[in-house]
């Protein structure tokens, strides 16, 4: 059996930032599918918007996170309570 959408990008986040508590979550308020990296000091939320979510497949929102790793990684740095909107 295949893996699920946010089973992949929660191992991808897993793999990429194993330091932190990674907890997905879907949201239907804001129509959004939240990661939210625990730093133990600080929450950063990665909110990827439905439309993205429901447009992509594993592999391209997995290289979509790619290419927003530098702005996470900042986030990282800064280790205050964030939220990152990724649409």
């Amino acid at each position: 059996m295949s893996a699920t959408k946010t089973e992949v990008v929660l191992d991808f986040l897993n793999n990429a930032y194993k330091e932190y508590n990674i907890d997905p979550r879907e949201n239907s308020i804001t129509l959004s599918y939240d990661f939210i990296i625990d730093t133990g000091t600080a929450k950063i939320i990665m909110k990827i918007g439905r439309k993205r979510w429901d447009d992509s497949n594993n592999s391209s929102i997995v290289n979509y996170l790619k290419s927003k790793e530098q702005q996470i990684h900042k986030a990282l740095l800064t280790n205050q309570d964030a939220i990152l909107s990724m649409k």
